[in-house]
């Protein structure tokens, strides 16, 4: 079973399934309704225009249509919209779906559902919004199997919510759930700002290792940064917390006898010695800390590990760049609410799943530290909100222009509140 774009589907079985329903099926609104095969085709290229944000008609968003597909059958269809304005917020959120009459009551809407959540993620969306009419208890069913709750209803409608988080859950938890679901092997070479997230960070790691240093990656994913250092033959140990990234590291790691990895949390390195590593490499950590006492332990046990006179590198996330890149999509309030307090002060709390700081409150975490700062540097510029445009483009030579154009400004105080990820980088 999978789910397929509408664009990339067999567009004649497709249309075949629209044709299934009705104008207005439960609450799911048959956009093809009453077109010819023709008519749907442009409809489809509408809809391939309108998932990268290009051409929208007034009051919509991008989405995303994905059909069902059960052993070569079209069973039911599935609507994303990657963001809300306040009639969807409102209204019906972020997921639609319908499974054909035929198909109905085969478990296909749940399994549907759970594989457009899994969507959801992907896009860091990571409370869905949705609703169902009151007459459709199947549906509503559907959704509460899929984790949903009733946060408010009227007299016609419930309005749901499926949160990415369980009540109660441990920030290893969270972690963990979150990185299981979300595909992060491949997140630094799938779009421009990954790019130059990961040639800038090379840059910086490279500017401090010798022949013979000792690597310590801490949170090291799929082992993007630890498999092509290792690969240069340097000695490299990698910690991570997910097994899912574990194994992909692992896997991606076989043959390469100068790689160490190990299940473990930033915040307790109890199976490493103190003073053995050269190079320490904290890269994604502190994105998910948010207790004080978490944040020093994180903090202490990479100093513990790393050899007097040796360089670490501590990976953080600028908020303000969370702003830019995740809420101007007629969600400016909920961002507000999630980063910020009543008086502006960032806030920092594990539901968030990734927090982000102000440049100079990152730097203080270092001032009782045994550390000497050396510099503080941006990694991927405002390159993540840009790529959302319908025209952005930027060709492989452009591509090596920008990398070095970059580095130039990557350390440029009045510039780094405006990327999405920095480097705080100091020598013990």
């Amino acid at each position: 079973m999978k789910l397929i774009r509408v664009q990339d589907s067999d567009h004649r079985k497709a249309y075949e399934l629209f044709m299934t329903f009705k104008e207005n099926e439960n609450g799911f609104m048959n956009a093809c309704y009453g077109l010819d095969y023709e008519g749907f085709l442009k409809w489809i290229e509408k809809k391939r225009n309108w998932s990268m944000g290009k051409e929208l008609p007034e009051g919509f968003v991008p989405d995303t249509t994905y059909v069902l597909e059960d052993d070569g059958v079209y069973v039911g269809i599935f609507n994303l919209r990657h963001c809300l304005n306040d009639a969807l917020r409102e209204g019906a959120g972020h997921i639609g779906y319908c499974i054909s009459p035929a198909f109905r009551g085969k478990g296909y809407a749940t399994k549907g559902l759970e594989m457009t959540l899994k969507k959801a993620r992907e896009m860091s969306i990571h409370e869905v919004y949705m609703s169902v009419n009151k007459d459709n208890p199947a549906s509503l069913r559907v959704q509460i199997k899929n984790g949903a709750y009733i946060h408010h209803e009227n007299e016609t409608e419930y309005f749901t919510r499926i949160n990415a988080i369980g009540e109660g859950e441990s920030r290893e938890e969270i972690v963990g759930k979150f990185y299981t679901e979300y595909d992060e092997d491949g997140r630094l070479d799938r779009s421009v700002h990954g790019r130059l997230e990961f040639a800038t960070t090379m840059h910086y790691i490279h500017r401090y290792l010798k022949t013979g240093c000792k690597v310590l990656e801490v949170g090291a994913g799929t082992g993007r940064y630890s498999v092509a250092l290792a690969k240069e033959g340097y000695d490299v140990t990698s910690v991570e917390l997910v097994q899912k990234n574990l194994d992909v590291l692992k896997e991606k790691g076989r043959g390469l006898t100068g790689l160490h990895a190990f299940q473990g949390d930033a915040t307790n390195l109890a199976m490493l010695n103190d003073e053995s590593f050269d190079v320490t490499l904290v890269f994604g950590p502190l994105y998910h800390l948010y207790e004080k006492e978490d944040i020093d332990k994180a903090i202490d046990e990479a100093i513990r590990v790393t050899k007097k006179g040796g360089v670490i590198l501590f990976a953080f996330i600028s908020v303000y760049a969370i702003m830019y890149a995740n809420y101007f999509y007629g969600n400016f309030p909920a961002g507000l609410e999630e980063n910020f307090t009543e008086d502006y002060r960032v806030r920092h709390f594990k539901e968030q799943l990734f927090t982000g700081y102000d440049v100079e409150e990152f730097e203080a975490l270092f001032k009782e530290k045994g550390v000497t700062w050396i510099t503080t540097a941006g990694v991927d510029g405002i390159l993540e909100p840009l790529e959302k445009r319908a025209d952005f483009s930027v060709s492989e030579e452009d591509f090596k222009a920008l990398s070095e154009w970059y580095l130039q400004f990557a350390e440029k105080r009045e510039l780094l509140g405006n990327t999405n990820h920095l480097l705080y980088i100091c020598r013990k």
